[in-house]
């Protein structure tokens, strides 16, 4: 797994070919796993090689016939080998599989376009053809033949030289775009996860962009009349109505509601990934790297004696460690009771709090008072 998670790493990196080669190590290690397949084939994409892909996500389907995205996945490498019937078959069924993903409608709809506007015989609209040049002699009654002038040929300007075509193949006027390569980024607060696309001219009509609980999908036309795919399992759900997307004029931003309060390891979802506990507040700014920024590495320098607490800081230690300790159940109700309670009240029990709102206790000798404006 440690090479997958290095492929991985490569592949979000666009270092496609570094990437290639630990896929390969782990196909061989795991030849029944269709995730694996399902990566490289995404790599080989990514490279060009479109039949190795073709044969990558094949295998998936073969090990897994019942996961949606490897339909969409070899329904996309079909259409890019203009290989429109089987592509419409596979978009086909995996919308039977995932009737609510509406890539598959979109998919469908541009492959019943391709294959309406690219029939196999393409039919040519002929001018009628006069009489040959070369007259057939025909015979004459009179037995005395009378000199005639032999008629010259004279080339007419039709059929060779005009075709229907050239009124239909207008030059097409190229989608403006940041090019075939598109860089992203992201980064992580304690509620929210930012992914930035950077293409330029990317619009709200051009594109389409699906977030779903466990998942993010783009795309949006590039130059050459090719299309940026972007396709990602996400490590946590989230919550999609409380999710925006702004578009920008040179990226596209959005931004993910996260389920609960914990801390992304990576953006993608691997076998490997799983939820490492609350969000600590000192990582809640973007990872960007600053000009000013010192070089020394200060996880490598030796770890000081912890610092023992006392106090309001002893007590905070001990709620933050039963909350990242306890169960989905025991948080939410440890947040909901702190929250509704004004921070006079912390329970883990949700049966107690979970059906009620949980009312304020201020200490002795003390009320509460509403805060106006």
């Amino acid at each position: 797994m440690e090479q997958l998670n290095e492929g991985n790493s490569f592949f979000v990196d666009e270092q496609y070919e570094e990437a290639l080669k630990c896929y390969d190590k782990v196909c061989s290690e795991l030849p029944n796993n269709a995730e694996v397949f399902f990566k490289r084939s995404q790599c080989h994409s990514k490279l060009s090689n479109l039949k190795e892909a073709l044969s990558d996500i094949n295998t998936s389907i073969k090990l897994d016939s019942n996961n949606s995205k490897y339909y969409l996945k070899k329904g996309q490498l079909c259409f890019e080998l203009e290989e429109f019937d089987t592509a419409l078959k596979t978009f086909e069924k995996g919308q039977s599989i995932d009737s609510e993903n509406s890539l598959f409608k979109i998919w469908i709809r541009k492959s019943k376009a391709e294959i309406q506007s690219n029939p196999t015989t393409t039919p040519v609209t002929k001018v009628p053809e006069k009489p040959t040049t070369t007259p057939t002699p025909t015979p004459t009654p009179t037995p005395t033949p009378t000199p005639t002038p032999t008629p010259t040929p004279t080339p007419t300007p039709t059929n060779t030289n005009t075709t229907t075509t050239t009124d239909s193949s207008t030059p097409k006027l190229p989608i403006p775009s940041s090019g075939n390569k598109v860089k992203h980024e992201w980064y992580q607060t304690e509620s929210h996860v930012v992914l930035t696309i950077f293409a330029k001219y990317a619009t709200a009509s051009n594109s389409k962009i699906i977030l779903s609980a466990k998942s993010v999908n783009i795309s949006f036309p590039l130059a050459n009349d090719s299309e940026f795919l972007f396709e990602m399992d996400l490590f946590d759900p989230i919550v999609e109505k409380e999710s925006t997307i702004h578009f920008y004029s040179t990226k596209v931003e959005i931004k993910m509601k996260k389920s609960r309060a914990i801390k992304w390891d990576t953006l993608e979802f691997t076998e490997k990934s799983g939820p490492v506990g609350l969000m600590d507040q000192t990582t809640t700014s973007p990872a960007v790297p600053s000009p000013y920024a010192s070089k020394k590495d200060w996880d490598k320098l030796p770890n000081e004696p912890e610092e023992k607490l006392e106090g309001d800081q002893a007590l905070n230690k001990i709620f933050r460690d039963i909350f990242a300790k306890g169960s989905e159940e025991q948080q939410r109700a440890m947040m909901k009771s702190f929250t509704e309670s004004n921070g006079t009240v912390l329970s883990t029990n949700w049966d107690e709090v979970g059906s009620k709102k949980v009312v304020g206790e201020p200490p002795k000798g003390l009320q509460f008072n509403k805060y106006e404006n």
